[in-house]
């Protein structure tokens, strides 16, 4: 089968078996939901992206621009108070609803609660224009809330905040190097007098204060005696933050419009003019319904499921200025852990066939994100992020196969051809000579690829050139498949050549061969054409005919019997011979004592002794490895067990987003949660695995 066949042919082959049955599918074109705008709507910016790019700010939008060549960022958020303070980042463990959110920020709903409460505060926004947005905030009577304006990304504000009680108001002021007197100016107005408003140094002296009382025990003044002329930016030092407080009323929600540019008095004028009555619960009714409206869904059987993709998805989308581009990060929790941004090589591709099925612009975002992060070697790293970067690692190389697959969809030739010579250096590199004659992942020269960690002098996360940082790159840390195997210090490789590893290069090569045909590189086709039928040679190494299957060996010739997803891979490289194929999975997927069961797959098999673990990669479920075999399934026709395979992946995942909304990192063999992130991107592969067709 070729990899045309595989990577086009392949999308929904279980499902449309069964499709009049079990999936009836919408789509339409997308359409944008801006109001429209002038020209002129920026005013002095040269750029200006707005959303929730603040990674501690999920209930807030960040409105990052440029003027004269310079960054300017202004960020408001809201919190609550119920007996706790909620704000920042402890929003992202109070979550309640992860909500729709358009692409293109044209709608968004969250909602967190305040146990013991059940009721939660909702928020809902829409960037209307270049320059704007407006939001409605429905709490319980009674909840506090705070409306704060701060300075993002910023350990010491370059912006001046000052707040206007009268006016329900907070202003800032970002004054331009080179150009004395002139500043960008933020206004974030509400429909609802402040009982208390104050300015702070900073966004966490405002949570500080909030914690043990309200902004009126602030040492800054109640509003109701701060007259607007003692406070004006010019006389302010250190007012990096500022915090409106409010208290919620029986059904009245408190709407907002925040909004930058370059004359304080136009922005509040126009914002109030967008808090009339009915204007803002009208422009968010609107864009709400066209989303859904426009937005992919799927029925039947599988109710539901694009739904948690997008929502997760776009909710974790964030801004990097560094490299220009807009694209969600793993998760929230981990950007801000990584400096504010953060792309892991393999979570980041597999989220962008996810983006794809909504929006390819933020597919493409993420591919060039992850591929501006290749070394001079052509190593694609295992991370990157606004905290350093992993030179000495990579991680399972699946590429070309998201690039590719994205392109079916999205027919951007345009990215695949920015993409393809960075993907081919890529795949040169672990077979490449690192300079003194050994191959970078080949350490025995047997023509099989083994996991590593180079040594060297320049910092990695992590650390670098030892064990731990080779299991790293295999994307499975503490795999029990590796507990037993050494470290190299001479070849920077584990003693073990990886059936997983070896399976993904193989379908890079494949895929590769069809990208550099469709970009007319017929040599180019060839070769990797040649290394394709060349790997699936090699990998029949590994095939142990005693046990039905592929395993990893050991360079001494033993074969190691421990068995994960990945012995399964040779799937969906279409590397297995169709009577290897049917014994790996009669013998071993189907076999309840190994893989099969309620939920599937564990990603060590049951049998095993360490799947007692039950931690992390030892037994947990993880939606990659899911994903793979799934596809692996589906390339063998095996359209009755992907089926099976692709509601227990439903049901797992489902059964957790319904009660608690989370996307997991990982999942227990048993349902439900088992530790690890909540919000993370790639838990959204578990309804991916359904293969919607998305034309």
């Amino acid at each position: 089968m070729q990899a045309k066949d595989h990577c086009s042919s392949q999308v929904g082959r279980s499902c449309r078996a069964a499709a009049g049955a079990f999936i009836a599918m919408t789509l339409f074109a997308l359409t944008p939901y801006l109001c429209a705008q002038s020209p002129s709507s920026l005013e002095q910016f040269d750029s200006m992206h707005i959303g929730a790019f603040d990674p501690d700010g999920w209930s807030g939008i960040v409105f990052d621009g440029k003027a004269h060549g310079q960054r300017l960022t202004f960020a408001m958020r809201v919190g609550s108070k119920s007996g706790s303070f909620i704000d920042g980042d402890r929003v992202f463990e109070a979550v309640a609803t992860v909500g729709p959110h358009a692409p293109d920020g044209s709608y968004a709903k969250l909602s967190w609660r305040h146990p013991p409460r059940a009721s939660v505060i909702t928020l809902e926004w829409a960037r209307i224009d270049a320059s704007t947005v407006v939001g409605r905030v429905t709490a319980p009577a009674g909840v506090h809330l705070v409306f704060e304006g701060y300075s993002p990304f910023e350990a010491s504000s370059t912006a001046l905040f000052r707040t206007n009680p009268a006016r329900s108001e907070i202003a800032a002021s970002h004054y331009i190097d080179g150009h004395p007197g002139t500043a960008a100016q933020f206004v974030l107005k509400t429909d609802g007098p402040p009982s208390a408003a104050a300015t702070f140094a900073d966004i966490a002296q405002l949570q500080k204060v909030m914690d043990v009382g309200e902004l009126a025990n602030a040492s800054a003044t109640g509003p109701e005696t701060v007259p607007e002329s003692n406070n004006t930016p010019d006389e302010l030092s250190l007012t990096g933050a500022a915090g409106m407080e409010s208290i919620a009323g029986a059904n009245a929600p408190t709407h907002f419009v925040a909004m930058v540019g370059f004359n304080t008095a136009k922005l509040s004028a126009r914002a109030g003019e967008l808090l009339a009555p009915g204007q803002i619960d009208r422009i968010l009714s609107e864009n709400s319904s066209r989303y859904e409206q426009t937005r992919p869904h799927v029925d039947g059987q599988f109710a539901g499921a694009s739904d948690p993709i997008a929502n997760t998805m776009f909710w974790n989308t964030l801004y990097v200025p560094s490299i220009d581009l807009e694209f969600p990060s793993i998760s929230r929790r981990w950007a801000k852990g990584f400096g504010g941004w953060v792309v892991g090589e393999w979570d980041c591709f597999f989220g962008t066939l996810l983006t794809n099925v909504e929006d390819s612009a933020q597919s493409s975002s993420a591919t060039r994100a992850i591929l501006l992060s290749q070394s001079p070697t052509g190593l694609v790293p295992n991370m990157d992020g606004g905290s350093g970067t992993s030179p000495d690692r990579s991680q399972p190389p699946v590429g070309s196969y998201a690039v590719w697959k994205n392109y079916q969809r999205s027919q951007d030739k345009e990215l695949l051809e920015w993409a393809y010579p960075r993907l081919k250096r890529w795949h040169e590199w672990w077979f490449a000579d690192r300079g003194d004659g050994q191959p970078w992942r080949d350490g025995n020269r047997g023509g099989l690829l083994e996991w590593g960690s180079d040594r060297g002098s320049i910092p990695s996360v992590g650390g670098r050139g030892n064990l731990v940082a080779a299991k790293w790159e295999s994307g499975m840390d503490d795999s029990p498949m590796y507990d037993d195997v050494r470290y190299d210090p001479n070849t920077y490789t584990i003693a073990l050549d990886d059936v997983g590893l070896n399976a993904l290069y193989a379908l890079d090569s494949e895929c590769l061969a069809e990208i550099a045909g469709i970009l007319g590189k017929e040599e180019d086709r060839r070769v990797f054409a040649a290394d394709y039928a060349r790997m699936k040679d090699s990998i029949q190494k590994l095939w142990n005919d005693e046990d039905g299957i592929y395993e990893n060996r050991y360079w001494d010739g033993r074969f190691s019997h421990r068995l994960s997803p990945t012995n399964f891979y040779p799937l969906i490289a279409g590397v297995a011979p169709p009577d290897q194929a049917k014994q790996m999975i009669q013998r071993h997927l189907l076999n309840p004592r190994e893989f099969w069961g309620e939920y599937v797959i564990p990603t060590i098999a049951r049998n095993d002794p360490s799947f007692a673990d039950q931690y992390y990669w030892r037994g947990n479920i993880w939606g990659p490895t899911n994903y793979l075999v799934y596809e692996g399934l589906n390339r063998y026709g095996q359209d009755e067990v992907a089926l099976d395979f692709a509601g227990k992946s439903y049901n797992l995942f489902m059964s957790d987003w319904q009660q608690l909304q989370h996307s997991n990192e990982n999942y227990s063999p048993s349902g439900g949660s088992s530790g690890g992130d909540p919000h993370y991107t790639w838990g959204t592969l578990f309804d991916l695995a359904l293969r919607m067709r998305i034309p």
